[in-house]
């Protein structure tokens, strides 16, 4: 009798938890458009704090513990400020690590050009002109003078063709060929 209870009351506060106004918008979804920001926030984060970043590649169950968090107040603050991507991360630090390495390399920072397909399409570019992956990769500013374009035709051409791509490389040429660094690192 006394387990029929237990079993009765646990399957009416799973009940309540599950109908609670709320209680499904609250959870993380990966293929939502409205986290982006989250992402990209995050993604800046780990860029702006490398140590921290190295910590938790190493080891992403790192974000729950509670001595790595007070001796990283940053984290601990970047956490209380985003309460959805903190939930997500907490539950699976492991797949959320993963799913900002997906960030990093796939895109989310420019629309349009950081997509997968812009960045496979201008890896083939470059591929097939060594010479101008390895002056962009030194020398990302390269993109915007007259006299190095003018070198380069076939640069031109493609970024004709690929006019956001071209837009998105010129006003962030270090970010850009960072982000394709990646794209050929884990391609």
């Amino acid at each position: 009798m006394k387990r029929v209870n237990i079993f009765a009351t646990l399957a009416a506060a799973l009940l309540a938890l599950a109908l609670a106004p709320g209680a499904r918008a609250q959870r993380w979804d990966w293929n939502n458009e409205a986290n982006v920001p989250e992402l990209r926030s995050f993604d800046i984060f780990l860029h702006n704090h490398p140590w921290i970043a190295k910590k938790l590649w190493e080891r992403p169950a790192r974000v729950n513990d509670r001595d790595f968090l007070d001796d990283n107040r940053e984290l601990k603050q970047w956490l209380e400020d985003h309460p959805r991507a903190a939930q997500a991360f907490h539950e699976d630090p492991a797949g959320f690590m993963e799913r900002e390495r997906h960030f990093q390399i796939y895109g989310g920072d420019f629309e349009g050009a950081g997509s997968r397909a812009e960045l496979a399409r201008f890896d083939w570019f470059l591929d097939s002109h060594p010479d101008i992956r390895r002056e962009l990769m030194r020398r990302p500013e390269l993109v915007d003078r007259p006299e190095y374009l003018e070198r380069h035709p076939a640069l031109v051409e493609y970024l004709r063709r690929h006019p956001v791509l071209r837009n998105e490389l010129q006003a962030h040429p270090r970010e850009f060929m960072e982000r394709e660094a990646r794209y050929e690192e884990h391609r």
